[in-house]
């Protein structure tokens, strides 16, 4: 989300409101939407200038989206005034990390969120394996080696297997699809 949607930026908190966390930690809810952009966003870091997905291309599967943050306990409170003040909704899925599964039954329950298009890096990638909630791959083989620095897909994984459903080859690269075996 941030290198896609924020670009880096941060909000300047000491202009925020602090929500007051007396009551505890509460999910804070604004209306309903046609779709949804869910930021796993452990300790409150992405900057959004909008409480929807600005897509500069204009592509159709994020422009538009609402976005819904995910946080663990750990975040600062003026961060959810921010969030608050642009009415971006948010859930909070434990205490110093993000529960998946939690999260998970909290989209469910509250926005219907039934599937995910998790695009996301190795962290969260492994966070939602290690939970078992990564039921097909859409793996793309394209003529490019690693850097020295790249990350597995699965940081911390456990070992699953899959089943191949398709293979499609376009613009030099190949695109395979995969789904869970349930064992």
């Amino acid at each position: 989300m941030e290198g896609s949607f924020t670009g880096g930026w941060y909000p300047d908190l000491s202009k925020c409101e602090p929500v007051s966390l007396d009551a505890g930690y509460v999910d804070c809810l604004f209306g309903a939407a046609d779709f949804y952009a869910v930021a796993f966003d452990t300790n409150g870091k992405l900057g959004w200038r909008s409480n929807k997905i600005i897509d500069p291309d204009g592509d159709p599967g994020y422009d538009g989206a609402q976005i819904v943050e995910v946080l663990s306990e750990n975040v600062d409170a003026r961060y959810l005034g921010y969030l608050e003040m642009m009415e971006i909704p948010y859930i909070f899925a434990g205490k110093k990390t993000i529960d998946v599964e939690l999260a998970l039954v909290k989209l469910k329950t509250l926005f219907g969120i039934d599937t995910l298009l998790l695009e996301g890096g190795s962290i969260i990638n492994g966070a939602f394996q290690r939970a078992e909630a990564v039921d097909e791959l859409s793996l793309v083989v394209a003529p490019i080696t690693a850097d020295k620095d790249d990350k597995p897909l699965f940081m911390e994984g456990n070992a699953s297997t899959f089943t191949l459903v398709s293979v499609q080859s376009t613009d030099g690269a190949v695109i395979q699809k995969y789904k869970k075996d349930n064992k």
